[in-house]
């Protein structure tokens, strides 16, 4: 015998809690989080040679990405200029070949 259709009865979750729950507690941990995560002592030494290193480590790591970027493209331009010199001159502005030398014909 075949088994009656019977519905699977699920539960129901409220969802109003959860969605006045995530604001809060987002605005919470944004909150304290800055708090909790402190950095490094060496980060915020009293040693001003320190704190040039950092931030010209900072400074090089923030430019690097451009400079890559820059380079890709100046790279591009080049090698396309090169592979497309030649790609738009039209063909009878084109040299003309030289014609085939003769044969020479030696006599003896």
């Amino acid at each position: 015998m075949i088994a009656p259709n019977v519905r699977m009865r699920m539960p129901k979750f409220s969802m109003g809690r959860s969605k006045a729950f995530a604001p809060v507690s987002v605005f919470v941990l944004g909150t304290l989080l800055p708090a909790i995560a402190t950095a490094c002592p060496m980060c915020f030494s009293g040693n001003p040679r320190i704190r040039a290193a950092f931030f010209s480590t900072t400074v090089l790591l923030s430019l690097l990405p451009l400079g890559m970027i820059g380079c890709g493209l100046v790279w591009l331009h080049r090698t396309g200029k090169l592979s497309f010199r030649d790609e738009f001159i039209e063909s009878d502005e084109l040299p003309k070949a030289p014609a085939p030398a003769q044969a020479s014909t030696t006599q003896e």
